[in-house]
């Protein structure tokens, strides 16, 4: 008997017979097939433009306030809609002039309704495939932003930040552009202009710095959980607040969290960039509950921490708490909205550098206990050696300790003054990382 691990997270079984059986299946992943008119919005974009070519073949969103009839254009692009109306109008023609006994010229406006109708799609159809032949990868990096609803993209021809993987690995399927989320980029953009916050996107990311992360690992384990001194309780008060807030402002941008259920298979086991695929192509976001995992330590109690506070529904989890929030926002800005669905330590540093700036300074205190502090503890603490390469399962998390770290972790390429950093160095001779 062989058993097989599937990246759905259920199993397979052989017997020796050559039988197969699956059980423990959870929702599966796959990608979507794409529509003619995606097909050729991608295939002319290169040439005439994205614009443009949406408003041929349609898939343009309109406006709220637009009329019925921009809407269908928008939808269904003017060479969707120019050969029906051609066709409906010469329907028209043909019967009143079979109504007024004109048979022949009736049957020739018969002919060209189903002409009009028939090339609508079946012409343009036939022109898609003989150029999609010529040369199949043409258009593929033409645009820089995904919307929610399109495929993934070959990566070939895009480069997104300097700093951050242009391609994205998805078990079974290949690479795909690992690029911004319009929608969601919208959204973050829109947040932090109502509170004047610095809009500038990260042309390029620092480099990683290995030395600040063992300095923050140190600095995250030697803080003392305390909820409830006054500093810690106002920045966690702060975060969220502004964590509901971001939430709130995805409202608008076509996106559903869905909260893991008792006894489902993580449908992103095999890797989390499932869920960038999930997002771009279908709208939606897993999310595991708070109530389903929070630290690893059973000697640790979290329960003093502010953010098991209860927010109410977020997704479709009813008693949601702020840490159910906090994890929904933080993949979306940090992760996938900004094309990093990366989630190794490199990953989680670029998570934090655009996430943290959604956040006030009252509140990027907390923010940074709760990323880059424990992100820092995890790969480069007491277990990071062994956490580095570790799978879900095997990963030993941080304590979800409730407190604020030196200023230093929460600047992007912050570092400990001397004397600071002379008293970490001593305290990490403990870590085996």
């Amino acid at each position: 008997m062989v058993m097989r691990l599937l990246p759905n997270g259920g199993y397979e079984f052989e017997d020796q017979f050559g039988n197969v059986e699956r059980v423990n299946q959870g929702p599966t992943i796959e990608a979507r097939k794409p529509s003619f008119k995606e097909n050729m919005v991608d295939l002319l974009t290169p040439y005439i433009g994205q614009d443009t070519s949406e408003s041929l073949f349609g898939g343009k969103i309109a406006g709220p306030r637009a009329d019925a009839l921009t809407k269908m254009v928008n939808r269904e692009g003017l060479l969707g809609v120019m050969p029906i109306s051609a066709g409906v109008m010469a329907g028209g023609q043909a019967v009143k002039d079979f109504q007024e006994g004109n048979v022949a010229s009736g049957i020739g406006n018969t002919a060209f309704a189903g002409l009009d109708l028939g090339l609508s799609g079946l012409g343009l159809r036939q022109a898609y495939k003989t150029a999609r032949q010529a040369n199949p990868t043409i258009g593929e990096a033409a645009a820089k932003t995904y919307k929610v609803g399109q495929l993934l993209r070959s990566p070939d021809g895009y480069k997104g930040a300097a700093g951050k993987p242009d391609a994205v690995s998805i078990p079974n399927q290949g690479k795909f552009a690992a690029m911004p989320i319009g929608p969601i980029e919208e959204a973050a953009l829109s947040y932090m202009k109502k509170r004047g916050m610095d809009t500038s996107k990260f042309t390029e990311y620092p480099p990683f710095s290995e030395e600040r992360a063992k300095f923050i690992a140190a600095a995250y384990d030697m803080m003392s959980h305390s909820p409830q001194n006054k500093d810690v309780k106002r920045a966690y008060d702060a975060m969220i607040q502004e964590t509901m807030d971001q939430y709130n402002s995805l409202k608008n941008s076509g996106i559903d969290f869905t909260f893991m259920k008792e006894g489902m298979p993580d449908p992103y086991a095999a890797s989390p960039a499932l869920g960038y695929q999930d997002l771009v192509e279908r709208g939606n976001l897993y999310v595991f509950p708070t109530d389903f995992g929070f630290g690893t330590s059973a000697a640790f109690d979290p329960k003093t921490n502010p953010l098991l506070t209860k927010v109410g529904k977020v997704g479709d989890k009813e008693d949601a708490v702020a840490n159910d929030a906090f994890r929904a926002v933080h993949d979306v800005f940090g992760h996938f909205g900004s094309g990093n669905p990366f989630f190794r330590h490199k990953g989680e540093e670029r998570a934090f550098l655009e996430h943290s700036r959604m956040y006030s300074p009252e509140a990027q205190g907390a923010m940074t206990s709760e990323t880059r502090g424990q992100n820092s503890w995890l790969n480069f603490g007491p277990y990071g050696a062994a956490n580095r390469t570790a799978s879900t399962p095997d990963t030993i998390f941080a304590d979800q300790k409730s407190g604020l770290m030196p200023e230093f972790t929460f600047k992007p390429e912050g570092m400990p003054d001397p004397d600071m950093a002379k008293d970490l160095l001593e305290y990490m001779k403990r870590f085996n990382n």
